[in-house]
Formats: structure tokens, C-alpha cells, sequence
């Protein structure tokens, strides 16, 4: 038969963004842009042959939680299907408890990397029924199947869930999706688009996610925990069919070509470009990269496709931070990478993290000196976070660093780790010089202002946050 389902971001602070993608989990940051829920509209997709689907994407909507359990207990879902994430488990947890309330009682299903990672805990909340793990399109529709039609849920693989007696139970890993053509295009049509806009534009954008799993063993990233670690493409007319079904469907022509690293694989980046210029696609597109995988031929043919910005990870201005965290990038590579973008007339966004392992004062100005020596339009600074999934994660609980589990304190603004070598009074105060440094210069300071998101986002990064750190138990 077919159900009822409803798919939701749950809500966060009003007036604010909130994303829950893959390893992007976080305040709607750079540019205070929120971004098309990209793992909802794919579920959607899936599910919406055989199932009446709805997606209620609170943060960008504005829905508060009133809102939420109001129209829920109007549409009365047989099914809940949520994203979740470590910096909000707990008021998310709170929200799908008050659904799982309703009186027609529906099944609540969660997913997402702090999900997938702590399956077993999240159980033990009465709020949650079933929890996917890992990418969840393939998992999904066959939870949903078997729960509408009654067979066994153990044979589901993918999923932790509790049976009808109450006991916990996980089933065998599910692969990744190796043919990612087989999934549909995701169905945006089922999200108001309005409410996701470029903020130097206002311009409607769209996620298009080219490749999924990275190789790459950065240690404070958990994009592994998610997509894996084997780099999957889509072959290019899957793709260039996507963005032109995008152009007809939705009158689209701006686009976030999103992927763990978008120019990871050449020749697939080339034929991209050579097929949106052949074929006269006319779009707009920014894309995320590592500055060792961009050459000069690359970057041109990305601007002449239509590519206006790159965000590049850079992390650090001191080279052993980046090899002890496994970045495995240069300052000497991210130089030269900038000054390539740049000459290609592309422009640049550098993300910059402060506090990783081996972080002392010296290393920390050395990244805010880069920072102010690149020739970058944007950049944003970062605290080392933890997040569960991470390498860095295990690392910090093994060595002591994580004085508490209070996990809304675990968002990119805040420090929770306790370097044996800089205190976290000093790593604020250096955040906060590095926005100082950057942002206060004639270059960029005209930019940023004119900017109404930015200004907003700006003064976030230079406040210095003080909260205190509850001792909840100690790790390690």
C-alpha cells in the first residue's frame, strides 16, 4: 500500500540555516547560504514510485518545531524519515520524540554520519525506531518496503533497529552504491527552491553531486563514515543530462557541482566542461577541490564551463600540520593552486582550520600570515573539531583532549579539544585575529560589506566564544 511519508530537517534557531549533509553538518556558514537538502530530495526520489512523500526542510522554511508537530499531526505520516547531526542530536532527538508522539504513533527513521557512527545510542532513545547508516537512498527503499509489506527487517542490510520485543538489533553493511545512475535525479520539485539563494546574486541554486567516497585520510574529516573511501563518479552524460532536465525542470541556471572533491578525477572534470561549452549549457557553477588536483588547463576550461568560484581546503600555513593531519598538501602547492585560479579569473574561497594536533602559536600566525599573503576573495576559519567518524575523533578520546560529550558544543565556531600545546583562549583569540588580518583590509573589506549575509557571518567568526565546557566524563 502506500504510506505516508515525511521527510524533514529538523528545526534549528529561528531565523537561522542549519545543514545536515554527509560531512556538511553545521550552521549555515559560508555566506550564511543554506543550502537543497541534497540527501532528502534523494530519498524522496527513491521512495516517491510507490509512497506519498512530502520533505519539510525546517531551517530554511523557517518552520519552527510548533509548526512541525502542528502540520504533522494535519497530515498524520505513517513514517518520519530525519536527518540528524552531532551539534543538534539532542534537540533532534527532542523534536522526533514529540512526532513518535503523535497519536498515530509513526515510524521514525534517522540517518546521517553522527547516526551512523553512534546507531546503538541513538537506539536507546524511545524516539527512534530504525536507524540507516551510511549513504541512505538503497537502504532506505528497502526499509520502507519491508515495512510495508511485513517482511523480515533483518534482512534489510544497512539499518540498526529494534524489534518488537525491544531488543536492539544491527544488520550486515550495506556496499556503497557502485552504479550511482541508477539512482533518479533528486526531486527538488518537492522543496521550495525560493528559500536557497547565491548571496551575491540572490540567484535560486541547485546541488548536482558528481562523484561520491574520497581517498584522501584527512584525519579531522569523517566524509568516510558517509560515502567511503572509494571515489565513485557518474559518468558525464548522466551528469549533463542532470543539469539540463535542472535548466527545463526547474528554470535552474545556477549550480553547486558538490562532491567530496570535485576535481579529484581529470578527465572527467574535462569532459564535464567540454560538454556543458558544446553543448551551449549557459550555467553558473561553483565547485569545492584540493589545490593537488587543479592544473592550469583544468581551471581555464572550468572557467569558460562556467565556473565563477572554487572553494579550496587549505587548513594550515605550516606544513607539518598539514602532513600530521593527514592533508598531505603543501604551502608551496596551495600558493601555486591559488595563483593558477586566480589567473584563470575564477574566484577563490580558502577554509582554514585552527587547533589541529601540533597547533603552537607559531604554527597558528604562520596560517594567519598565509591567509593574508594568498590572493583570496573569501575565507573562513575554522575550529578543530572532532566529529565522531573522524580519525581525529578517535585520536582526541584516545589522548584525553575531549574534556566532555556535550555534543551542541561540537560546531566549527567553538574549540572543544585540549592541546597539551595551546590553550583554547588562545586558539579563539587567533581565530579572531585571523578575520581581523583578512577581512580588515581595503581589498576585502569592501567586498565583504557589501554583502548583507556576510557582515552577519563575519562578526560571528571575530566574536570570541566563551561558553563553558562541562566536565560530562572524561575519555580516554
Amino acid at each position: 500500500m502506500s504510506l505516508e511519508i515525511l521527510l524533514v530537517n529538523p528545526p534549528y534557531e529561528p531565523g537561522k540555516g542549519y545543514n545536515r549533509e554527509g560531512r556538511c553538518t553545521q550552521e549555515a556558514g559560508f555566506w550564511a547560504t543554506p543550502w537543497p537538502p541534497f540527501s532528502l530530495a534523494m530519498i524522496a526520489a527513491v521512495l516517491r514510485k510507490d509512497h506519498a512523500v512530502r520533505i519539510v526542510d525546517c531551517p530554511a522554511q523557517n518552520v519552527s518545531e510548533k509548526k512541525l508537530l502542528d502540520a504533522a499531526a494535519r497530515n498524520t505520516p505513517d513514517i518520519v524519515i530525519s536527518s540528524v547531526s552531532t551539534e543538534t542530536i539532542e534537540s533532534d532527538l527532542a523534536t522526533l520524540g514529540k512526532l513518535k508522539g503523535l497519536p498515530k504513533r509513526p515510524v521514525v527513521i534517522v540517518f546521517g554520519v553522527h547516526a551512523t557512527v553512534f546507531a546503538e545510542d541513538i537506539l536507546k532513545n524511545s524516539a527512534v525506531d530504525f536507524v540507516v547508516r551510511g549513504e541512505p537512498e538503497e537502504t532506505a527503499k528497502e526499509l520502507i518496503a519491508a515495512l510495508d509489506n511485513g517482511s523480515d527487517l533483518r534482512g534489510v542490510k544497512g539499518i540498526d533497529g529494534r524489534s518488537e520485543s525491544g531488543q536492539i538489533f544491527s544488520t550486515h553493511s550495506r556496499d556503497f552504491i557502485r552504479n550511482l545512475e541508477a539512482l533518479p535525479f533528486p526531486a527538488w520539485d518537492l522543496v521550495d527552491l525560493g528559500r536557497y539563494r547565491l548571496p551575491v546574486s540572490q540567484r535560486k541554486f541547485i546541488i548536482i553531486n558528481t562523484l561520491r567516497g574520497c581517498p584522501f585520510p584527512c584525519s579531522f574529516c569523517n566524509a568516510r563514515a558517509y560515502y567511503g573511501s572509494l571515489a565513485r563518479s557518474r559518468s558525464v552524460l548522466n551528469v549533463l543530462d542532470e543539469v539540463k532536465f535542472s535548466i527545463d525542470r526547474y528554470r535552474i541556471r545556477d549550480i553547486f557541482f558538490w562532491s567530496d572533491t570535485f576535481t579529484l578525477a581529470r578527465g572527467h572534470v574535462t569532459s564535464l566542461c567540454e560538454g556543458m561549452i558544446s553543448e551551449g549549457l549557459n550555467v553558473r557553477w561553483v565547485a569545492n577541490s584540493r589545490v593537488d588536483t587543479v592544473d592550469e588547463d583544468m581551471l581555464t576550461l572550468m572557467k569558460r564551463a562556467g565556473c565563477w568560484m572554487i572553494s579550496f581546503g587549505i587548513e594550515s600555513g605550516d606544513d607539518r600540520i598539514l602532513e600530521s593531519c593527514g592533508k598531505n598538501i603543501t604551502v608551496e602547492k596551495i600558493e601555486h593552486a591559488v595563483r593558477m585560479a586566480k589567473a584563470a579569473g575564477i574566484k577563490i574561497a580558502g577554509h582554514f582550520i585552527f587547533g589541529l594536533p601540533g597547533e603552537t602559536e607559531e604554527t597558528a600566525r604562520k596560517t594567519i600570515g598565509l591567509a593574508k599573503k594568498l590572493d583570496l576573495d573569501f575565507a573562513h576559519f575554522y575550529a578543530a573539531v572532532p566529529y565522531p567518524g573522524s580519525p581525529l575523533f578517535e585520536q582526541a578520546s584516545s589522548a584525553g583532549w575531549i574534556r566532555g560529550k556535550k555534543w551542541d558544543q561540537f560546531r566549527q565556531s567553538e574549540f572543544v579539544m585540549d592541546l597539551p600545546t595551546l590553550s583554547r583562549e588562545s586558539l579563539y583569540r587567533l581565530k579572531r585575529k585571523a578575520y581581523h588580518v583578512f577581512y580588515f583590509r581595503p581589498k576585502t573589506l569592501k567586498t565583504a560589506l557589501s554583502l548583507a549575509s556576510m557582515r552577519s557571518w563575519i562578526s560571528g567568526g571575530l566574536r570570541t566564544v566563551k561558553r563553558p565546557f562541562p566536565k560530562i566524563f572524561k575519555t580516554g
